[in-house]
């Protein structure tokens, strides 16, 4: 597919200009990350991305067989992470699972009775210690800052020894983003890193949520009346301000805005056609995306930006 670059999707906020980048070339895109390691970490939308791009690659690949996960783990797994390793370019494609980028766990001893957990908003995930040194970096975070899963499940927000049970979880989610940003700071090369914060990924549930019933299985095609998109959501706005003071400290990070393009695609979700888990009632999949599918066209921009960027990781 031709790889197109809206300037709004660069940041200048002018759609009418369209830059033309190319075709997606997958043994390019392997040549140049050859050595090299790409990681993406978040949540499960994140994997989803990293699915996609593990599967656009694969067609740079003279023998496909060679692929295989550095720790034996099949990815069926759904918790943790894997490296997929394309030998023919020495190149790794990494996940992470961390849908909040910071830590959770237990409380501090003597907080507050109604605390079962705590999100260290202060501290980011245990597994940034496996990121250093890696080339190519895709960031998501938003689908799990809700009530649903911090406050109304018990679980609070702590910044050193201190739960605090009355901060909302979008100021909690500012904060946490401070911390990838210190951490992005204080631990990557400003010269060689290629820093990507995806935007948030839209769902498309009408009628419900994902467990009271909500459903997109009538969307049969992509959405053409753009007065009915959701807003733009607040998620994305906290990112980019933190991406902006991190480009202006001349580091290679972008804004990778695929929110008002996905948007569209409410026909673009595995609905009632998910993956099934036992001794559970079928709920409709209207968060995730089909693959081949939206997710393919955000590899497509990420691919576009690394070229805008010259990137090639060379010899190591």
């Amino acid at each position: 597919m031709d790889v197109l670059i809206r300037a709004s999707d660069i940041g200048d906020g002018n759609p009418a200009v369209v830059i033309f980048l190319g075709t997606f070339n997958a043994s390019e895109f392997l040549e140049r990350s050859r050595n090299g390691r790409i990681v993406f970490a978040g949540d499960s939308i994140g994997r989803n991305q990293w699915e996609s791009l593990l599967c656009m690659l694969s067609k740079g690949v003279s023998n496909q067989t060679s692929i295989y996960e550095a720790n034996g783990i099949p990815i069926t797994r759904h918790k943790g992470f894997f490296s997929i390793i394309f030998p023919q370019f020495n190149v790794s494609v990494e996940y992470y699972r961390v849908p909040f980028l910071v830590r959770v766990g237990r409380p501090p001893p003597n907080s507050p009775g109604q605390v079962r957990g705590s999100i260290k908003l202060d501290k980011l995930h245990w597994y940034s210690q496996k990121w250093s040194g890696a080339d190519v970096f895709v960031f998501n975070a938003g689908h799990w800052w809700n009530e649903e899963k911090t406050v109304g499940g018990g679980i609070y927000f702590q910044e050193g020894q201190t739960v605090n049970v009355t901060m909302r979880y979008m100021e909690a989610f500012q904060r946490s983003l401070r911390t990838w940003k210190s951490w992005a700071e204080q631990t990557l090369d400003p010269q060689t890193s290629h820093i990507f914060f995806r935007s948030y990924s839209p769902v498309h549930f009408r009628n419900g949520t994902w467990y009271t019933g909500g459903t997109c299985r009538e969307s049969m095609s992509p959405e053409n009346n753009k007065t009915k998109l959701q807003a733009d959501p607040l998620f994305n706005q906290y990112i980019s301000e933190v991406v902006k003071e991190m480009e202006a400290s001349k580091m290679k990070v972008d804004f990778l805005n695929i929110t008002y393009l996905s948007e569209f695609r409410s026909d673009g979700h595995p609905s009632i056609h998910r993956e099934p888990i036992p001794s559970q009632p079928v709920v409709e999949d209207c968060s995730h995306w089909c693959l081949p599918g939206i997710p393919d066209t955000w590899n497509e921009l990420l691919y576009a930006h690394l070229l805008m960027d010259d990137f090639r990781i060379g010899p190591k």
